[in-house]
């Protein structure tokens, strides 16, 4: 067991062995002792105390700093180990984001050796829009307005190959203790990257899948729902007109009655290629409405502008000459078309509209099918002459 006080203990036991055998000399000697040497011992034994408890600071000193050499060497064997054999990659940087230190997984990562990534910067190898964005948190960092800083960025390769690095940097002290050195941890999340943007293609495509009608491949009601109120809303923003288009093929089910509904089927694909090759501006949409009715969706468009894409789509679809010998409009297949535009106010809403479209198309059937009309209590009704 290690003693406090051994140094003292030691020096001061000596002292006194040895002045003991001093006097016991003397005295068996001279057959007396003087007076001095009673008084010199707890001087003496005094100062070796003193003595032996200055040794036992200094060996406590060296052991301590023995320990702590070992402790030292321990820790840095233990970091060179997580240096050398991390599974990311680990890189000790200047203000400039040169690299000082770069351990094998950051060079297995970019494909560089230590030596050619101390030769430039990772700037050199960054993406440039995620160059810009690196810089300004690593300047942030060093003017101490933050402590750490996370981001995802990528790299390329010595190969030319892109790669994704998940980066967390943070101050590392350099010479006293002055913060010079920023150090760097890069996780590889390359295939991680690759899966999300399969999943995000994924979903897209079942967003997409899920807003088209799986006959027609135009799109669905659901979509017609919503960019119907999403173009009312940026009419009602901007003031302009929002027209609507609806159209019904005539006597469809004598349709599907003589053709059967295979061939009901094609006839509705064949509808809504025209649709689709006649309405051309981007802001303009096609819909299946529901079972043999379509809709188009046409911002920015005045009733008249609405009659005449609606006679074009009628003319076309009755010039294809598609048989209907159960219709009794014509021999050949037919549409009745009801446009209606609104200019958009918080006294009205999308149903007013749909409405008013509706009507149009009722007033189309009524007066005989094959023809287009217009309804529209919000303008003047404008109606376009039919020339069947």
């Amino acid at each position: 067991m290690k003693m406090k006080y051994k140094g003292s203990i030691t020096a001061f036991i000596l002292v006194l062995i040895t002045n003991c055998l001093y006097i016991t000399y003397y005295f068996s000697r001279d057959g007396y002792v003087d007076t001095i040497e009673f008084i010199g011992l707890p001087i003496m034994l005094t100062l070796a105390w003193w003595c032996g408890k200055q040794f036992d600071k200094v060996k406590l000193l060296m052991e301590k700093d023995r320990v702590q050499s070992k402790e030292l060497q321990r820790i840095n064997e233990q970091f060179q180990v997580i240096y050398e054999k991390s599974p990311i990659g680990i890189t000790l940087m200047d203000k400039n984001s040169r690299p000082v230190m770069a351990n094998p997984k950051l060079q297995d990562i970019l494909g560089y050796s230590e030596k050619e990534l101390q030769n430039m910067t990772f700037g050199d190898i960054s993406h440039a829009d995620d160059t810009t964005i690196s810089l300004g948190l690593l300047n942030e960092l060093l003017e101490g307005k933050i402590d750490h800083f996370q981001l995802e960025k990528r790299y390329y390769r010595k190969d030319g190959q892109l790669v994704w690095g998940k980066v967390t940097s943070s101050l590392f002290p350099g010479n006293n203790d002055k913060f010079s050195y920023v150090i760097g941890m890069v996780t590889d999340i390359t295939e991680q990257k690759a899966a999300e943007q399969h999943l995000l293609e994924a979903y897209q495509e079942m967003e997409d899948l899920s807003k088209r009608d799986g006959l027609t491949g135009i799109a669905n009601r659901r979509y017609f729902d919503e960019y119907l109120i999403r173009e009312w809303r940026q009419a009602l923003r901007s003031s302009k007109p929002l027209s609507l288009i609806l159209m019904d093929i005539d006597s469809f089910k004598e349709f599907n009655d003589t053709y059967g509904h295979m061939g009901g089927d094609e006839c509705l694909k064949q509808v809504a290629s025209i649709l689709e090759k006649t309405v051309k501006r981007r802001t303009d949409s096609v819909a299946r409405y529901g079972g043999e009715e379509f809709a188009i969706i046409l911002p920015e468009t005045v009733i008249n502008d609405a009659c005449i894409v609606a006679e074009k789509i009628r003319s076309t679809i009755e010039e294809l000459h598609i048989p209907h010998v159960g219709s009794n409009v014509s021999k050949f297949l037919t549409v009745s078309v009801g446009a209606a535009t609104i200019i958009p106010d918080f006294n009205s809403n999308p149903e007013d509209l749909i409405r008013e479209a509706d009507r149009a198309l009722y007033l189309a059937k009524q007066k005989g099918r094959n023809r287009v009309e217009s309804y529209s209590k919000y303008s003047e009704r404008k109606l376009l002459p039919n020339i069947v």
